[in-house]
């Protein structure tokens, strides 16, 4: 893997992750790592700490992001990459989610004070860099203040979809996450569709929707998936990427990064779609 390979599904504070963008470029390096992308959900604030990042230790930085969207029931996440960070609907649209999200968590900090759990919603704004708040920043609050003993208990007791105090984020559809990323220069996968052994036909959907590639490698697949997953890729002519998901050895009790990869090759092949493009 040394100097040859490249995580492409990295989570950092700036959205639901526990590692800072420093922390991240570290063990990429000494994982040997050629490139990364940092793909925070619907923000891309890392992006100047990380060029700098990306000089001081010769690691290549992919600007990416994750986009929440819905379709038919299903949570469908879209990853961009090699999109314009400076593109004024991209900029805007992130707003308007970002936006929705503080609404959102102020809502949970409500029904959680409703039963007695001292948390402000200031407090959780303190934790989260730049503003961007998530669940993860809610559970970081609840265990300073005692109300639980890990980021996993936090989310187990209080933050899981099936808890009361749980409120939906906003998302809009696929198209609509495919068509941003369109229309700020990137390149739109989809990220770990699990779904697609259930549903085969809903990668049709997508497809017609402008889907440029698909997550062929993630910490979630067993080796049956990673198999299938990649048939349909070829099967589609789907361009491929891959990486961790990584959001932290905090939240997940183990530290994913460095520990799935995607060959280079994967990363060329999308250098090469968007020069045939722009001819």
């Amino acid at each position: 893997m040394k100097n040859k390979s490249a995580d492409l599904h990295i989570h950092s504070r700036y959205s639901d992750g526990t590692y800072r963008a420093s922390e991240i470029f570290r063990i990429a390096k000494k994982n040997g790592f050629k490139a990364i992308s940092i793909t925070d959900h619907d923000c891309i604030d890392v992006y100047k700490e990380a060029v700098e990042l990306s000089k001081n230790y010769g690691i290549e930085f992919i600007q990416g992001v994750e986009l929440s969207s819905e379709y038919d029931n299903y949570d469908i996440h879209i990853l961009g990459y090699f999109i314009d960070v400076k593109n004024d609907i991209l900029v805007k649209s992130l707003d308007e989610f970002s936006r929705a999200r503080i609404e959102r968590a102020k809502k949970i900090v409500e029904l959680l004070n409703t039963d007695g759990i001292d948390i402000s919603f200031e407090d959780v704004m303190k934790i989260s860099p730049n503003g961007t708040v998530a669940r993860p920043h809610i559970a970081q609050l609840l265990l300073d203040k005692g109300y639980a003993y890990s980021f996993q208990e936090a989310f187990a007791k209080f933050l899981n979809t099936n808890s009361k105090y749980y409120i939906k984020k906003f998302k809009i559809s696929p198209e609509q996450a495919i068509d941003l990323i369109h229309r700020s220069g990137g390149l739109a996968f989809l990220a770990h569709p699990v779904y697609l052994k259930d549903d085969p036909d809903m990668i049709n959907v997508l497809i017609e929707s402008g889907l440029d590639g698909i997550e062929t490698v993630h910490s979630s697949y067993s080796e049956d998936f990673l198999k299938l997953i990649d048939k349909i890729a070829d099967d589609y002519k789907l361009l491929k990427s891959g990486g961790s998901d990584c959001h932290g050895k905090m939240k997940t009790g183990k530290r994913l990064l460095g520990q799935y990869s995607v060959p280079y090759s994967y990363i060329e092949s999308m250098k090469d779609k968007l020069n045939e493009e722009k001819r």
